[in-house]
């Protein structure tokens, strides 16, 4: 069976097109045929508003908060309804637009899980990550929607492809190209902004445990490169919040405060709905906070955004051994926690045998001297950045593909065994 698919991926011709449009073929048949019919999740036009939001910008009115569309939001990072935006421009605010662009960034994505496979390991195993990837639910699920996570998997992913060609030839433009994917995606949401830094740091204790020379040029084009593609943003904030720091998104403590709610037991054991029963309590406890205070919850964005954050190092030192408990929690309910309990034990049970075969797979590589922590690093570090802040299963969409290329190289690995176990038998 490995000789047989093993042919089969070195035969191919033209395997990038063809992951291309197996990817883009199911994206289409997601969005256009089984979306509209499917009872399995709540469909919302623009749950989140960043319809409205690129609506607004492309007939010139800015970033508008929600509830205040007369004031500009820091709440949101810029680059998704900049996009829209774009789209609205060319062809008219229909939304239909914005999901033919995300098929193409689907597709788009398990090219580049192809190419990871590609680079670190071989053809065959792209081959299978790209399409892995190309059908995975957490991938598809976001296709058909307006929400920020198509475009922000597809930034990671072309992060991650960027680190693996800076590990293989660190230069200038590699290091450029890594912090630009990086900071797009910072744009998109601003969790990803600490990715590249923690990369850099990994790359330079790989180079000093090797005894290799510490060449800082690489790294600083990375660093130089985030803060001239974030910095406009950044200033941007600065002025419309009359002088607060705020680098790309406010909010940070309100997340934190929410996932206390989520670590609840009767959420990460399924026994009620994080997105309907933890959304609807999480939202009530803050409002209960901003009465507690006689103020009104999300009156205005600046005040808001005082009041959560003062609260949220209240509670971190109020109660140091609920952080942890949560932390821990959070490790594992980043990967399973959704709409519902069966969408939860799919995507869970996915996550699970994907991480088995992951580490099984790593275990081969280190006999081998094969480096996979440009692979792990991002995966491991947006799981450990979510569990301390706010877990929840849709944040693992943005590294599904990396880990597909993880799992795609256990099945390898796993098949390699079995082949040589019954030749020996």
């Amino acid at each position: 069976m490995l000789d047989a698919i093993s042919t089969w991926g070195r035969n191919l011709k033209r395997p990038r097109l063809f992951v291309f449009a197996l990817a883009l073929a199911a994206a289409l048949l997601v969005t256009l045929v089984i979306w509209p019919r499917q009872n399995a999740v709540t469909r919302f036009e623009d749950p989140y508003g960043f319809s409205f939001l690129g609506r607004s910008l492309a007939e010139g009115h800015g970033f508008p908060q929600l509830t205040h569309p007369e004031l500009p939001t820091m709440r949101r990072a810029p680059l998704y309804p900049g996009v829209i935006a774009l789209l609205y421009l060319v062809g008219g605010p229909h939304t239909i637009l914005v999901r033919l662009l995300q098929c193409f960034l689907a597709a788009g994505t398990a090219t580049l899980a192809f190419a990871i496979g590609r680079r670190v390991f071989s053809q065959e195993v792209g081959l299978l990550a790209g399409i892995l990837c190309a059908f995975h639910p957490m991938v598809l699920r976001y296709v058909p929607d307006i929400q920020v996570e198509n475009l922000l998997t597809f930034l990671m992913t072309l992060m991650v492809w960027c680190g693996v060609r800076f590990v293989q030839k660190p230069s200038v433009s590699t290091g450029i190209a890594l912090g630009a994917a990086g900071a797009l995606g910072a744009l998109v949401k601003g969790v990803l902004v600490v990715c590249p830094p923690i990369f850099a740091a990994c790359w330079l204790f790989r180079q000093w445990r090797r005894g290799q020379p510490l060449t800082l040029v690489p790294v600083l084009a990375i660093a130089a490169t985030m803060g001239v593609v974030i910095f406009p943003w950044t200033a941007r904030n600065y002025k419309v919040t009359g002088g607060h720091f705020v680098l790309i998104s406010a909010n940070a403590g309100g997340e934190f405060l929410r996932g206390y709610v989520f670590a609840q037991p009767k959420y990460f054991l399924l026994q009620k709905a994080p997105y309907v029963d933890g959304e609807n309590e999480a939202n009530q406890m803050e409002v209960d906070l901003f009465k507690s205070k006689n103020l009104v919850w999300e009156r205005d964005e600046t005040e808001t955004e005082r009041v959560l954050s003062e609260a949220a190092k209240v509670k971190l030192k109020a109660d140091p051994p609920a952080f942890v408990r949560k932390c821990v929690i959070g490790l594992f309910a980043f990967w399973y926690e959704l709409t519902s309990r069966a969408n939860s034990l799919l995507v869970g049970g996915l996550a699970l045998g994907a991480w088995a075969l992951a580490i099984f797979g790593w275990r081969r590589a280190r006999r081998q001297n094969r480096e996979l922590w440009p692979l792990f690093q991002p995966i491991l570090t947006l799981n450990l950045l979510y569990a301390a802040i706010l877990a929840l299963g849709r944040y693992s969409a943005p590294t599904i593909p990396t880990l597909m290329v993880l799992a795609a190289w256990g099945v390898f690995c796993l098949l390699d065994r079995s082949a040589s176990l019954s030749s020996r038998a």
